[in-house]
């Protein structure tokens, strides 16, 4: 991962974000791209004096941050009506691994979360994003992975590996029974046998997968995968909970241009009011 893109809006809640870019740009040796955009210039004030109080307010921010001093930075002010399309094209134009933006404060009631920045980026780019929520205490220590097996789900487990090798990484897969299937002997042997593929398909998944979560560094005996019966969402985030988790890695719809107006139901519910930093990807 040679370049990283941090997003910012320089509001309250941007010195963790900050803070998470930089120490996982020094982790990985990345070089770091800073870019703020700002809404159309209001009367008044020249592009220039809002690019320079923008330049000051994120050198400030950097030099709060010791481990800012060894990296390769670029910052980035421009003037943009659409801020998400503007984070997208910088990202895409300095080819970077990941995007790492802020939670906003009012990402907590999902009909709030919708048309903000971060759920743009996610929604409308095909670069993974690393949404942060808490103050990063030192490096991710567990890291919880939801599959459905698709490539969005891949590139979320060996993005959360790459991101925390020294972590524990827990995979985990939930599956549904109909009810249909719940109460004769015949019905029961259905859901056994929808449990029991569910289970042979994590087995395999995590094969195919530790060969690369090895070359990151991940010692085999902190990972560790499960299948278990449940709605996806809130299982997810109970077993976060149980975890104390400090991040969730998902996967997405693979293309922006499948459901335009749709990120996914169990990622769209876990970004709206999360218990951890979440990272989305779409396995692109």
């Amino acid at each position: 991962m040679k370049n990283l893109l941090l997003a910012t809006d320089l509001a309250a809640e941007s010195d963790r974000a900050f803070e998470q870019a930089i120490s996982l740009a020094a982790m990985l040796k990345s070089r770091l791209h800073i870019v703020h955009v700002c809404p159309p210039y209001p009367a008044g004030q020249t592009a220039l004096d809002l690019k320079k109080s923008a330049e000051d307010a994120i050198r400030g921010y950097l030099e709060s941050f010791s481990a800012a001093s060894s990296l390769k930075v670029v910052i980035t002010v421009l003037a943009a009506r659409e801020i998400y399309a503007e984070i997208i094209e910088q990202a895409e134009r300095t080819n970077v691994g990941l995007i790492v933006m802020g939670m906003h404060g009012k990402a907590r009631l999902l009909d709030m979360f919708v048309g903000t920045t971060i759920e743009r980026v996610i929604r409308k780019g095909i670069k993974p994003v690393l949404m942060v929520k808490e103050k990063p205490l030192g490096g991710y220590e567990n890291v919880l992975v939801g599959t459905d097996f698709t490539g969005g789900s891949k590139q979320a487990l060996q993005l959360g590996a790459e991101l925390a090798p020294q972590s524990h990484i827990h995979l985990r897969h939930y599956y549904d029974i109909p009810d249909t299937y719940i109460g004769d002997k015949i019905s029961q042997f259905a859901g056994d046998v929808i449990a029991r593929q569910a289970h042979q398909r994590l087995v395999k998944f995590a094969k195919e997968n530790s060969v690369v979560l090895k070359k990151f560094g991940v010692d085999p005996q902190r990972f560790e995968y499960r299948s278990g019966q449940g709605a996806a969402y809130p299982t997810l985030v109970e077993e976060a909970v149980a975890l104390k988790a400090d991040l969730i890695a998902i996967g997405t719809h693979s293309h922006p241009s499948l459901l335009p107006n749709k990120i996914g139901g169990t990622a769209r519910q876990i970004l709206t009011n999360p218990p951890c930093d979440v990272l989305v990807a779409k396995g692109l």
